[in-house]
């Protein structure tokens, strides 16, 4: 079973988590973590726009451990398949399932 860590950035926004950043660009406004716990940066007006629709923004991979205040999970790559481990080395290598302050990820799809 291969898995990936994730984190939702709409609850960044929602809970105005201190680690957001904001910045302006072509009349864009982008929002990042400053941890990099995500790599990514998010049109916010998008993810706004997403995440009022019934399945919301969705997941980004975690390049980083979850800090205790962000929402992440482990997102099955099959979920319709049978309940297994994580079998790929680098997911159970890359970094600490629960770090200090927060609780172990739930696996979503299993």
């Amino acid at each position: 079973m291969r898995c990936e860590r994730v984190v939702y950035p709409a609850h960044c926004v929602a809970t105005e988590c201190p680690r957001l950043y904001a910045h302006e660009q072509d009349g864009v406004r982008w929002i990042g973590c400053i941890d990099k716990v995500y790599s990514a940066e998010v049109d916010l007006d998008r993810l706004l726009e997403q995440d009022a629709r019934h399945h919301g923004f969705g997941a980004l991979l975690a390049e980083r451990a979850p800090r205790a205040e962000c929402k992440a999970a482990i997102d099955r790559t099959f979920p319709q398949r049978d309940v297994g481990e994580c079998t790929q080395p680098a997911f159970r290598t890359s970094f600490p399932e629960a770090p200090e302050g927060r609780e172990p990820l739930r696996t979503r799809g299993g």
